[in-house]
């Protein structure tokens, strides 16, 4: 065979090109940046710029940046298509099937009794259990929010992967934080204590816009 042919049939095998993680790959990831730069340069422009014609793009951009970003989608999302969770996820993330066949809908947050129903404000509910019960999250979900709000007190606010929260007040400190993973009957704080000395917290399920009764989907005592 000739040096020439030799040359030829070389250049016909290929090596396997080394396998990256998708997040990785050289030339996706400098066009994501490339591409970034430009938005943002964009963007710029357009607030930079006082005519009519930009004034709209601007209240788009300021309307799309307002809205939550849907962390525990993200998650759902990378889990079924890399088969693994998000690296800040808990180590214990089971697959998404494990957990339908083990698990309700919505699990129990602690035991208790009702004290003020749903139709008290349209919004949520407020249970009395034990004294320093525990209150656990009754679904899996990013945590977007821990801190006080205005007739709640200590409020932790976990977001599912179906768009909805769920939102418990009148809690203790907790050691949570903003953008941790939660698991369906995982920890997230104590309820307060009551003038009775009995435990007490408050219970919200949002869907979009609208709150729903959690007594309807949750069995209380």
């Amino acid at each position: 065979m000739s040096v020439k042919e030799e040359s030829k049939d070389h250049l016909l095998v290929k090596e396997d090109p080394e396998v990256l993680h998708p997040l990785f790959d050289g030339q996706k990831f400098f066009f994501k940046c490339l591409s970034a730069a430009a938005l943002v340069l964009s963007m710029a422009i357009i607030f930079q710029q006082p005519a009519p014609i930009f004034k709209e793009g601007s209240e788009w951009f300021k309307r799309s940046m307002e809205k939550e970003f849907q962390f525990s989608k993200a998650a759902e999302w990378y889990e079924s298509k890399l088969g693994q969770p998000l690296p800040f996820a808990v180590e214990s993330w089971e697959t998404k099937k494990e957990k339908e066949l083990a698990e309700p809908e919505y699990a129990l947050p602690a035991s208790g009794r009702v004290t003020q129903d749903f139709s008290t404000n349209g919004k949520g509910i407020m249970v009395t259990t034990g004294p320093e019960p525990f209150v656990k999250a009754i679904k899996d979900g990013t945590v977007i929010f821990n801190g006080q709000k205005e007739g709640l007190g200590q409020t932790i606010i976990v977001q599912h992967a179906d768009n909805s929260e769920s939102w418990y007040g009148h809690l203790d400190s907790s050691s949570i934080k903003v953008y941790d993973q939660v698991t369906t009957g995982s920890i997230l704080a104590k309820a307060k204590a009551n003038e009775e000395s009995e435990g007490e917290f408050y219970l919200a399920i949002k869907q979009g816009e609208q709150f729903v009764d959690p007594n309807q989907v949750i069995p209380f005592e």
